[in-house]
């Protein structure tokens, strides 16, 4: 009857993405409690003790994938400091080896850091709203791992496309700065790309708990909260609130004389599409 019961875990544990050594130890775990109890039927229906295996596990990894991903980009938020702090004189867009993608890099090695920095904020936001919780809502699993995702699929392509660059305009940089910035960019792909790995590992967990994923607004609740501005459930008033923000640094950072309006039409227009393409993914709306 006990082996009997073990394999029925065991083929339920696997329905749910619970596999390999992880699987071993909680079969162990439960024979040895099965051999104590002698009666299976008191362990509980294989079903469900495999769902609350999966609901635990999946919570605790997606939390740790989510301030993991913050981790695993901090090298590549020093690597831009670094390279965005040395001095250099740029030659004009049509000295690259080829304009178009010249183009393109600049714009992603742009825009990228930012799609990076909010969707790790969010991460972060959502692991410490679950942080209580010991086997969140499946759909609040997913959401942190697409959010940690968006996070390391982001930075890994932000370092990318500053390879792209730097390789465009070689010809005119000192060779020992086209050597540095490849090193240091390379090197901080490595920690996203083990990251990611181990987050792409965790996400063979399927939980099972119902419930709803929260949005940003459920993360943030105690800041939303105390705002007089009825945000909660306007999801597109807070969009724009948040872009005219972006706007405004990026106005005063640029000088309202000089590249300043530029700068702050470029930014809200960004937020503006950003929010529109990944809003609903990361739980923004």
């Amino acid at each position: 009857m006990i082996e009997r019961y073990l394999e029925e875990l065991a083929e339920e544990l696997g329905s749910v993405g619970i596999r390999g050594a992880q699987r071993r130890r909680i079969l162990a775990e439960a024979e040895d409690h099965l051999r104590e109890s002698v009666d299976p039927a008191r362990f509980g229906d294989p079903a469900l003790v495999a769902a609350r295996f999966a609901d635990e596990l999946a919570t605790s990894a997606a939390g740790r994938g989510a301030w993991g991903s913050v981790v695993a980009l901090a090298p590549a938020g020093i690597t831009y400091a670094i390279l965005f702090s040395m001095p250099a004189t740029w030659p004009d867009i049509t000295a690259a080896r080829s304009v178009p993608v010249a183009v393109a890099a600049a714009m992603t090695m742009l825009l990228a850091p930012q799609i990076s920095f909010a969707a790790g904020l969010l991460a972060i936001a959502g692991a410490w709203r679950l942080r209580s919780q010991v086997a969140a809502p499946a759909p609040a699993v997913t959401l942190l791992r697409r959010r940690a995702g968006v996070a390391l699929a982001a930075g890994a392509t932000a370092l990318l496309s500053v390879m792209v660059v730097i390789y465009e305009f070689a010809a005119w940089l000192p060779t020992w700065r086209v050597a540095l910035s490849f090193s240091i960019a390379g090197a901080s792909l490595v920690p996203i790309a083990a990251d990611a790995l181990a987050l792409r590992r965790t996400g063979a967990l399927r939980p099972q708990a119902a419930g709803d994923a929260g949005d940003v607004f459920d993360d943030l609740e105690p800041v939303f909260d105390r705002l007089p501005l009825r945000l909660r459930g306007r999801p597109w008033r807070f969009c724009l609130l948040f872009a005219a923000a972006v706007a405004g640094v990026a106005l005063l950072g640029g000088g309202v004389l000089n590249e300043g309006p530029r700068n702050a039409v470029a930014e809200f227009v960004a937020v503006c599409a950003g929010f529109a393409a990944l809003g609903r993914y990361l739980g923004l709306r």
